[in-house]
């Protein structure tokens, strides 16, 4: 497992956790449209925080410089992509507004608080980025 994979895992992993409570939370107290804002706008982030990590793994496989020639062009992709989505979304029926933002905003601060914390937690994590797990 590559060191980007290692340093989001844990987010995802509590993400979907926080996600889940969000999408229950939600449906208690708006409804359905709640409930399936939440759960659209965690899956962007989360989508998001994955691919970009297996982006720059895989680019990190292919040559030593990979993820350093391919992590702005990716970033730039993934958030057109993501805007692109958001404006698609702007007005459906099925979107109730502020669970969608609370929820984009609460799993985006988690993800990237936990990553933070990933990475200070194991600083060598960067220089193994691409090396095999040795068993």
């Amino acid at each position: 497992m590559s060191g980007e994979v290692r340093l989001v895992r844990g987010a995802v992993v509590w993400g979907l956790v926080a996600s889940g409570a969000g999408v229950v939370l939600a449906l208690a107290l708006r409804g359905t449209a709640g409930a399936t804002s939440v759960a659209i706008g965690a899956g962007l982030i989360l989508g998001n925080t994955l691919v970009g990590a297996v982006t720059n793994a895989l680019a990190q496989r292919l040559s030593t410089i990979g993820a350093a020639m391919i992590a702005l062009p990716s970033f730039a992709f993934r958030m057109a992509a993501l805007l692109s989505v958001l404006v698609a979304l702007d007005g459906r029926s099925f979107i109730d507004e502020p669970s969608f933002v609370a929820a984009f905003a609460g799993v985006l601060t988690l993800v990237l608080v936990l990553e933070a914390r990933a990475y200070a937690r194991t600083p060598w994590i960067a220089l193994s980025f691409g090396q095999k797990e040795k068993a």
